[in-house]
């Protein structure tokens, strides 16, 4: 079943498109999740987490736009991921945390993680579909041509987004204080 015909189905409220969805990106999801995992969580958390995704998919149905249900399953996976990380304290060093390491070793987690926090600011900064098409190549790891075909673009255009789209991270990145300055 296609995507569009899985989010007809879920519009209409049948199980039968959750269903779909469940046996057509169950792999996806997990894969997703468990590299912002990263070995700090279980197959069970992973197995907990992708479904939480696909609850959600049911709950928000109908807001999910025709074209862009892995791209809507990918998001949801990774903040269900970092999610996690969060709530279990895996995702960042904490401030006291750094009082027990070395300075020159804690001066560098704290970098790393200012830095982190500029990138995430920046490409959130992207418009769709500079920002999916972004995710997708550098964060999921996703080929120019499969961005292509499931974005509906030619591969010059999803090249010359990604390009634009470096261009303006750096000058983003650029202006900012910190780890970036001056990069």
């Amino acid at each position: 079943m296609d995507d569009a015909l899985i989010l007809q189905k879920l519009r209409a409220g049948d199980p039968a498109g959750l269903g779909a969805a469940i046996e057509t990106y169950t792999g996806y999801v997990g894969a997703v999740i468990a590299n912002q995992l990263r070995r700090r969580g279980s197959r069970e958390d992973i197995e907990e987490l992708t479904a939480n995704v696909f609850v959600s998919l049911w709950e928000n149905r109908l807001s999910i736009r025709s074209g862009r249900l892995r791209g809507w399953l990918g998001a949801v996976a990774r903040n269900e991921g970092r999610s996690f990380l969060r709530k279990n304290r895996l995702l960042t060093v904490s401030p006291e945390d750094v009082l027990l390491i070395s300075g020159d070793v804690a001066e560098k987690l704290l970098e790393r993680d200012e830095a982190r926090r500029l990138l995430w600011e920046a490409v959130d900064s992207l418009t769709e579909p500079d920002r999916e098409i972004f995710l997708r190549y550098y964060y999921y790891d996703q080929s120019i041509p499969a961005i292509a075909r499931d974005m509906k673009l030619h591969r010059e255009a999803v090249k010359s987004r990604l390009r634009r789209g470096r261009d303006k991270l750096r000058d983003m990145l650029e202006r900012e204080e910190g780890p970036f300055h001056g990069a």
